[in-house]
C-alpha cells in the first residue's frame, strides 16, 4: 500500500452555472463581508486594493477568475492571480497568518498554472486557524483596482462560487 497516496486527497473543482469573465466569484463558503469591515486596518483602508472579504466556513479556497496563477507564497497563507483580462488579484487567508509558517494551509495549485475560476487552489482549516488565536477572515483584493469599477454582488451568507463583484 503506497501511504503518500492514500493520504493524497483529490478536490474537485466547481464551476458557477454561467462562466462570467466580468465577475469576481466567492472563493469559499462562508459570509461575504465589505473589506472595510475586516480587523486588519491594511486591508480595511483598501490600501493594497479594493475587494471584498468571506469569513470562511468552508475548507477549500477555489479560483474566483480565470487566469494564472501569478505567485504563491512559501507559507501557503496567499497567493496572487493575474485574471484572462488583466485584473491582478491578491488572496490573503486570515490576518496575520504567516506566522502560522504554513501550519492548517495546504497549496492545491502552482506558480504558474493556468486555472479556470472555481478550480481549487488551497485547503485550509479555519477552525485549527482560530485555535492557534487567529482571524481567518479571506480577503480577495484587486490591486489594480483604478482599471476597473467594482460593484458588490453578494451579501450576508454565501457559497463557492456565487457572484461577489462585477466588474
Amino acid at each position: 500500500m503506497n501511504w503518500h497516496n492514500l493520504f493524497k486527497k483529490k478536490t474537485p473543482a466547481l464551476r458557477p452555472q454561467i462562466l462570467k469573465d466580468n465577475v469576481l466569484y466567492v472563493p469559499a463558503q462562508g459570509t461575504y463581508l465589505p473589506l472595510d469591515q475586516v480587523s486588519d486596518p491594511a486591508f480595511a483602508s483598501k490600501s493594497m486594493g479594493d475587494g471584498f472579504a468571506i469569513m470562511p466556513e468552508g475548507k477549500i479556497l477555489y479560483a474566483p477568475v480565470s487566469g494564472e496563477v501569478a505567485g504563491t507564497f512559501p507559507t501557503g497563507h496567499a497567493l496572487t492571480l493575474k485574471s484572462e483580462n488583466g485584473l491582478e488579484i491578491l488572496i490573503h487567508v486570515g490576518i496575520d497568518t504567516v506566522e502560522l509558517n504554513g501550519r492548517g494551509f495546504e497549496p492545491i495549485a502552482q506558480q504558474g498554472q493556468q486555472i479556470t475560476a472555481g478550480d481549487p487552489l488551497l485547503r485550509f482549516d479555519p477552525t485549527a486557524i482560530r485555535k492557534a488565536g487567529y482571524d481567518p477572515t479571506i480577503m480577495v483584493i484587486v490591486m489594480n483596482p483604478r482599471d476597473v469599477h467594482l460593484t458588490p454582488l453578494a451579501e450576508g451568507s454565501v457559497q463557492a462560487l456565487d457572484e461577489a463583484m462585477q466588474f
